[in-house]
């Protein structure tokens, strides 16, 4: 099989955030595993995301008074949203969105909130480290970051009083999946094995004058457990693999999910003990993933369409204030989930407030030089995003060149933004004009 321009886009867009019209055409024409290939190279070397700080815990320095102890939480808050947007802008500018892009599904597999900022900074660097590599090392990263430790309440979790709740989402969110495989007991169980995992000074450490030291029985397997020996069993239980498959394949293929190739990606992950690179490889090398059916089927989540109109149309927004505003009106907030499961997907991301946002959305990016004018007349169910003013400095970088490059005439543009026909005809005169009419269109909310 040999990949024809829709079917590249497909694979561009959900295993990464879409990329440049330039780039399709270099691999129309070429098969799905070339494509991989060559996406697992590009991403193979990254940038760090790194945010310079002095921060001192003010929760936990007894020193502080209360006016010094506000101002450094408000340094940390600060740290974090710089964080946030300097991802979003690497996720924008990396040669490949391909790790970037699973970085950001393990941000809500593995989700997690946290006002230090060098918890988060040390989180971050974890999913995007090992966001390709292998899956048994990337649960036990996470599972031992402070940032975890931390949201999951294990720093309280001691032999004379246990806490339940990271041994609970460890397999009910991260491996086996809700109700599937375990019992109330194994949980409790489990988090007696988990006692005494913490954290000092930002550090990973197990503490054993909180651990409890004796005999566990867990999915029907008894003896002196910790918290690896728990991984492990996790692990070893081909469920995990199967819950995997089952997220991937209905976020990167189709929310209804596939049977057939869930069992298929499962075997591949359980077989090669979680290799994620394989097991991505199966799934986009389906023929099922290229289906019809299967295209143009999801709607982006904000990140995603915040994405991918800067990756698809040489568009970079600078305003660090201007991104946060974006993401909260849209949604969705990195490092910022609503809860342990994650963010909600599919139709969920949509209503008729968002909608009207969404859809005005590259109109904003585009147009910024005229922002104020054209939000006095428009958003009549937004004006609190015109009360708030974040956009008033919003500046975005555009090449125009590349992009008068790199279209040839309307159809072309219209079949590279929108993966669904759209019947309904352009009316802009200029390139620019075209480009927003197109990306103004429900059909652009889906990839």
């Amino acid at each position: 099989m040999r990949c024809t321009q829709l079917q590249v886009q497909h694979l561009l867009l959900r295993a990464g955030f879409g990329d440049s019209c330039e780039k399709v055409k270099q691999y129309t024409g070429s098969k799905p595993a070339q494509i991989f290939e060559s996406e697992l190279k590009s991403c193979a070397t990254f940038r760090e995301v790194h945010v310079d700080m002095d921060f001192t815990n003010p929760y936990t320095n007894n020193q502080m008074n209360q006016v010094d102890r506000q101002m450094m939480a408000q340094k940390g808050r600060n740290a974090v949203k710089e964080l946030n947007t300097l991802w979003i802008k690497e996720m924008v500018s990396a040669s490949s969105g391909l790790r970037e892009k699973m970085a950001f599904f393990w941000h809500d597999h593995f989700a997690c909130r946290s006002q230090n900022p060098i918890f988060m900074q040390g989180y971050l660097d974890v999913i995007r480290g090992q966001a390709l590599g292998n899956f048994g090392d990337l649960l036990r990263a996470v599972s031992k970051s402070p940032a975890m430790l931390q949201y999951l309440n294990n720093q309280q979790n001691k032999k004379t009083a246990p806490n339940e709740n990271f041994a609970r989402e460890v397999m009910e969110l991260f491996t086996l999946g809700r109700d599937q495989g375990y019992t109330e007991k194994d949980i409790s169980e489990a988090a007696r094995a988990f006692t005494g995992w913490g954290f000092r000074k930002g550090v990973f450490m197990e503490r054993p004058y909180f651990h409890d030291d004796g005999i566990k029985t867990i999915m029907g397997k008894s003896g002196n457990f910790n918290g690896d020996d728990v991984l492990n069993l996790l692990l070893e239980n081909k469920r995990t693999a199967k819950y995997i498959a089952e997220k991937w394949v209905r976020y990167f293929v189709h929310p209804s999910g596939n049977t057939k190739l869930e069992i298929k990606v499962a075997d591949e992950l359980y077989s090669t003990n979680y290799d994620i690179k394989r097991g991505l490889q199966i799934m986009f090398m389906s023929e099922v993933f290229y289906a019809k059916k299967n295209i143009g089927v999801r709607i982006k989540s904000p990140i995603e369409l915040i994405v991918s109109v800067q990756r698809q149309l040489h568009v970079q927004i600078e305003d660090q204030n201007s991104l946060i505003f974006l993401q909260r009106m849209l949604g969705q907030i990195l490092f910022d989930p609503p809860n342990v499961s994650g963010w909600p997907d599919g139709k969920d991301w949509v209503d008729s407030a968002t909608l009207m946002f969404r859809m005005n959305l590259p109109k904003l990016i585009f147009r910024a030089a005229l922002i104020q004018s054209e939000l006095a007349g428009s958003f009549d169910d937004n004006d609190k995003f015109k009360m708030a003013g974040k956009l008033k400095k919003l500046r975005s970088n555009i090449d125009f060149d590349r992009l008068s490059d790199e279209f040839e005439d309307l159809d072309q543009l219209n079949s590279y933004l929108l993966q669904v026909n759209s019947i309904s005809k352009t009316t802009g005169n200029s390139l620019i004009d075209q480009i927003v009419d197109i990306t103004s269109k429900p059909e652009f909310q889906l990839c």
